[in-house]
């Protein structure tokens, strides 16, 4: 017989764990293109890429991260940002964070949206020879 205190440990450690789908596998980036481009006189790197919820559930918002490396493989330069329907959570205006999320439309099941992230060429120590750019947070 199996006891019911064991019983209980194991429920909520197989729970934790259905519910901590990795991120990659809710939410994936297609179409992704890099450029250089001049805004108005200023140099910037650019990550376009849409955004597509794989998942059986709406997604409220996705975090993307993009890393530059230099030929030895170290880190020359990090931007982290949000699809672009949920760019408010970057936004540093006073207000929390949960009201700002209820301001964001989710991604349906099947349905995408737009990733734009860009870092200043200013904040790019050293030049780079690869671009990251992965999903690391799916809401």
């Amino acid at each position: 017989m199996t006891h019911p205190k064991r019983f209980a440990i194991a429920l909520l450690v197989l729970a934790a764990t259905a519910s901590g789908v990795p991120a990659a596998e809710r939410a994936v980036l297609e179409n992704m293109k890099t450029e250089w481009q001049n805004a108005y006189g200023a140099i910037i790197y650019t990550v376009l890429a849409n955004v597509k919820n794989v998942s059986d559930a709406p997604i409220q918002c996705v975090r993307i991260k993009v890393e530059l490396f230099d030929t030895d493989g170290k880190p020359v330069a990090e931007r982290l940002g949000y699809n672009v329907g949920a760019e408010i959570l970057d936004d540093e205006t006073p207000g929390s964070r949960d009201e700002k999320l209820k301001r964001v439309k989710p991604i349906p099941v099947g349905g995408t949206d737009l990733v734009r992230l860009s870092l200043d060429k200013t904040d790019i120590g050293k030049p780079f020879r690869t671009a990251k750019v992965s999903v690391v947070e799916v809401r």
